[in-house]
């Protein structure tokens, strides 16, 4: 999508939000959700707030947000746990089923309001069901009771994979943790109903009706990866587990890269294309309405690669626009067999000497030239994972998932 005037959130009938690191982290805001959901309101935007964590059922998220200074009904409000009941068939299926639950009181209510009846550990023996995700009462004779039930044939739901939980002091234990240690323990896989699997976002869709939707989150693995494969838009936040330094070992590239979810009311980012050439480079132009206001040139050599461009012009810097034209690039790079990018800043810079003239290195910040262009260069690819000393960075690529 090219760039232009108006904001992002405007281009669209609905918008699904991911909660956890994007909306806020634990029970600190992102500084930007309020006003910027608010405004997007004001656009006659449908909103969806969508969470893989299922200890909280809708009116404990709506209170939450409420106290956060973000309106929201119950109706707005999606969690794994109504996603673990479709799949398991509703209420049709599951009234009268014993089911263990391993998870906080969203998944049990969910579970209790379907109709199911919740055992206690001490009654896995009578476990059709074993519902699994993040719980903050996990004990042993819990995750016992759930291998046991597993084992001897119940059949076994999570409900998300995501292994960790973003907060402001780090990175906790999230469901996808519980589940590899019940699936390893048990040695049964669990069908998982949260993010990314289609039945999570068929409810999205249908609490958000038609028209064209963009769903924002913090991780490509679920918010993203998920949303894509019902053909919808996306847009990655940098507020919560993919930071700048983990982008680039991104599998697919977002439609939008946003630094937090105010930019859904700043203008659109230039559309960014990635092209190969016979000469063996790889290049990536960013335009903006038929102009270039970005470009990157890399030199491939088996499975290294070499950052020969990496250019922004003035009134784009600091608006992610370099960091899209390596994270576009890194993805197709990967995808040829590279495991390495490597980066001369001299040779970005200027001659390799002193930083001045020549080939423009700039990325999204950077000074005017000199040495200050050649240390706001240096900052910036650090920032996005590059390490070494002097003028010569690099940084190893994840290997391309299949």
């Amino acid at each position: 999508m090219s760039g232009g005037s108006g904001p992002l959130a405007g281009r669209y009938r609905s918008v699904a939000l991911d909660l956890d690191g994007t909306v806020y982290l634990e029970d600190e805001v992102v500084p930007a959700a309020p006003g910027a959901l608010r405004a997007v309101r004001e656009l006659g935007v449908k909103l969806a707030f969508v969470t893989n964590n299922a200890m909280r059922p809708p009116a404990a998220v709506v209170e939450k947000l409420s106290g956060l200074g973000i309106k929201a009904t119950v109706e707005e409000v999606l969690t794994s746990s109504q996603a673990t009941v479709t799949l398991l068939g509703g209420e049709a299926a599951l009234r009268g089923k014993g089911v263990l639950v391993v998870g906080g009181a969203g998944l049990r209510e969910a579970m209790a309001g379907a109709g199911a009846r919740l055992l206690e550990p001490a009654a896995w023996r009578d476990a059709e069901i074993v519902t699994a995700g993040l719980d903050p009462e996990l004990t042993y004779e819990k995750a016992r009771a759930a291998v046991l039930a597993i084992a001897a044939g119940a059949r076994f739901v999570g409900s998300n994979p995501d292994p960790s939980l973003p907060t402001p002091e780090g990175p906790w234990p999230g469901a996808g943790a519980v589940l590899a240690f019940l699936s390893t323990a048990s040695g049964h896989r669990p069908e998982i109903a949260g993010k990314p699997e289609r039945a999570m976002f068929e409810a999205i869709a249908a609490a958000l009706g038609p028209g064209r939707r963009l769903m924002v989150g913090d991780r490509v693995d679920t918010d993203l990866a998920g949303a894509r494969a019902l053909g919808w838009d996306t847009a990655l936040v940098l507020t919560g587990v993919t930071q700048p330094r983990d982008l680039l070992d991104a599998a697919v590239v977002p439609d939008h890269v946003l630094a937090d979810v105010g930019g859904l009311m700043d203008p659109p980012g230039p559309e960014v294309r990635v092209d190969g050439e016979d000469d063996g480079r790889l290049r990536a132009l960013a335009e903006r309405d038929g102009a270039k206001v970005g470009s990157l040139t890399v030199a491939g050599d088996g499975d290294r690669a070499r950052l020969e461009e990496l250019r922004v012009e003035p009134e784009d810097r600091g608006h992610l626009v370099g960091t899209r034209l390596l994270l576009a690039a890194a993805v197709r790079l990967r995808e040829a067999g590279a495991r390495r990018l490597d980066a001369d800043l001299g040779r970005l810079c200027g001659d390799g000497q002193d930083g001045r003239g020549g080939r423009g290195g700039r990325g999204d910040r950077g000074g005017r030239g000199g040495r200050s262009d050649l240390d706001g260069l240096r900052a910036f690819l650090r920032r996005l994972g590059f390490e070494g000393d002097g003028q010569q960075l690099g940084r190893n690529l994840a290997p391309a998932t299949r």
